[in-house]
């Protein structure tokens, strides 16, 4: 009866109009039928409820376009699904569907929309027309993995989630709470809440918005490293951490929290960040700024250069007050000739002074280049230590070129059963390799322009029964060590450094490396390796084993045999290279592969934006994730 009475009306004033004018119409709302009630202010609803299988570390992975995802865990190895669908009309709450693909492994959910425009508008005739929300509250395994959850126009609510979490919403809100495993959340317009309950060294958390503020509220005793910047925004934090202020725009920060940790990454365009410790009553872990060596070159270059055109500046004032004195008329053709000289030679001052800063710049340039090529840059490490020995080795110091001193000492521990070795270095490389001795040796080569600053840099080694460490600190952070160890090959490896390079060869154990910025090279070993780097590549030759690979933007060249492989690239390439007869699974993201030499046939992907690849016979599925490289499988 409404819909009839509306076309009636609507027919009525169309034919108004042509007759007698636009102004008739208007009259007519007046006569509009008393039943009469606008379409956008009836609502069509149906929900869904459906439960799935899934195991414990299962995958879930989420897409709406427009409505709400509210994520909440329980104990079952199970995915409940509870959706509510809402629209004006039938016709729009129809041509909404929710598409799950369920396996015991993963589950995909997505809202799928005719293809036709998607607009919503708040006009009071256009919102008859609106297309459907589709609002989901998920209830997921405490330890399953949320994959991917995409939103464009809604909030996201995760609640409890122990295993990894990576989403973003277009419009709207993310709030995510009591999380402890990694994290990659992001939204361009509305505030981001994140709420950690444990940070695990092997779990780097990503947080950033453009239209919004950031909050991240971590436990008070913490370990952590920290970096932040925004382009229009302030920067604040309950740990004492300073903030760098850009010239004209910007804000930035950069530090350690505790004895360091997780890597976390903070970004904001247009909003603050907040960095909170939680109201848990623990105490307050200690936190160090650091800043990079580029940043003190620069200022260091700014005040040589403004004193050096200050001096001569006042060289010239100087100068030219010496030639005011002279006022005698007999002398004024003598005085005359000697500004004009007085001022070539205030001309070559400055000259020479330009000439001097220009030649400073330059040496400050190449200092910059040589720290970036070896890339070494400040590092603090604490070490709690393995037993009550302490050996401190001892050297002599020598000179060599552009004035830095140098200086080398070495010492030997044997040991018994599977060694294991802990090396670190507040700035430099590290050379591990394997031999057949039960015995560990290193040398370390201490490097610094000043007798002071070498004599800062000391080499703390320990031994407790089969464990040894060796690091390398230097209260002043100035200087460099670079550390060269052999280790009986079965030993367990931890090897870490804030830049420097890591290479290691013939070794059998489980090995854990990380460094901030440098490269890692791995060679003739086996056994359980994981290798983690900000920006540098990574090569692993010969290997034998199972191999957990990540780099912020560098390549991945794998050369073996895997049990077990996963590498992730922020945008470089990965290449992988297996024996011919090799029977595995690829999962990636990369829309092809390049193929050289391979048995290789496309597989049933889990998910859309996924792509699955049987190399022989598949079987055990290795994961290779790039940001735009691309994807090289080798035949050995």
């Amino acid at each position: 009866m409404i819909r009839k009475s509306l076309m009636i009306f609507a027919i009525v004033s169309i034919a108004l109009v042509i007759m007698f004018g636009p102004g008739t119409a208007d009259a007519m709302l007046s006569f509009a039928p008393a039943d009469f009630i606008p379409a956008s202010d009836i609502e069509e609803r149906e929900e869904f409820h459906q439960t799935y299988p899934l195991t414990g570390n299962g995958r879930v992975s989420v897409e709406n376009l427009n409505g709400f995802v509210h994520v909440k865990v329980w104990d079952r190895d199970a995915v409940q699904v509870d959706a509510v669908k809402r629209a004006n009309r039938r016709d729009r709450l129809d041509e909404a569907k929710i598409d799950v693909y369920a396996t015991p492994e993963s589950i995909r959910i997505k809202t799928v929309y005719p293809d036709r425009d998607q607009i919503f508008t708040d006009d009071e005739k256009g919102r008859y027309n609106n297309p459907a929300t589709v609002d989901y509250t998920l209830t997921v395994p405490r330890k399953a993995r949320l994959e991917s959850i995409e939103l464009v126009n809604g909030s996201l609510e995760v609640d409890g989630a122990e295993g990894s979490v990576k989403a973003s919403s277009i419009n709207g809100k993310v709030s995510a709470r009591n999380l402890s495993g990694e994290t990659r959340l992001s939204t361009v317009n509305g505030n981001l809440d994140a709420t950690f309950t444990l940070l695990t060294e092997t779990s780097p958390i990503s947080l950033g918005s453009v239209n919004g503020n950031v909050t991240l509220i971590i436990p008070s005793d913490s370990s952590a490293t920290v970096r932040a910047g925004t382009v229009h925004g302030d920067i604040n934090n309950d740990f004492g951490l300073d903030v760098d202020h850009g010239e004209y725009v910007g804000h930035g920060l950069n530090g350690q929290i505790g004895n360091g940790g997780p890597r976390i990454k903070l970004s904001n365009v247009n909003g603050t960040i907040s960095i909170k410790r939680a109201q848990d009553g623990k105490k307050l872990s200690a936190a160090v700024s650091l800043q990079s060596n580029k940043a003190k070159q620069k200022d260091k270059l700014k005040e040589l250069t403004e004193a050096r055109r200050a001096a001569a500046a006042q060289r010239a004032q100087n100068a030219e007050d010496r030639l005011e004195a002279q006022q005698a008329a007999e002398e004024q053709r003598r005085a005359t000739r000697q500004l004009r000289e007085s001022q070539r030679e205030i001309q070559r001052e400055v000259e020479q002074a330009i000439r001097e800063a220009q030649r400073e710049i330059e040496r400050a340039q190449r200092e910059i280049q040589l720290e970036t090529e070896r890339q070494v840059r400040e590092m603090r490490m604490e070490n709690r230590g393995f037993g009550r020995g302490t050996g401190r080795g001892s050297g002599r110091g020598e000179g060599v070129g552009d004035a830095r001193l140098l200086d080398r000492e070495s010492k030997s521990f044997a040991v018994s059963g599977q060694a294991r070795v802990n090396v670190g270095t507040f700035d430099g490389a590290v050379t591990v390799h394997g031999w057949d001795k039960s015995e560990v040796m290193y040398t370390a080569t201490k490097r610094a322009g000043t007798e002071d600053e070498l004599k800062q840099i000391e080499i703390e080694s320990e031994q407790q029964g089969s464990t040894v460490s060796i690091i390398a600190k230097s209260s002043q952070s100035a200087g460099s060590a670079a550390v060269d160890v052999y280790v009986p090959r079965g030993a367990n490896l931890h090897v870490s450094s804030d830049d420097g390079q890591l290479n290691i060869e013939g070794v059998s154990g489980r090995i854990t490396l990380r460094t901030g910025d440098g490269s890692i090279q791995v060679s003739d070993s086996k056994g359980q390796l994981e290798a983690n780097t900000g920006d540098g590549h990574i090569r692993i030759a010969n290997f034998d084993g199972q191999v957990d690979a990540r780099t912020g933007d560098g390549a991945i060249a794998l050369e073996g045999k895997f049990t077990e492989l996963s590498a992730r690239t922020g945008g470089g390439s990965i290449t992988l290279a297996v024996p011919a007869d090799s029977n595995f699974t690829v999962e990636t993201n990369a829309e092809a592969i390049s193929n050289e030499g391979l048995n290789v046939s496309e597989d049933i992907a889990p998910s859309p934006r996924l792509k699955r690849w049987r190399v022989g016979h598949g079987g055990q599925v290795f994961v290779l994730t790039t940001g735009d490289g691309k994807i090289v499988l080798r035949n050995l």
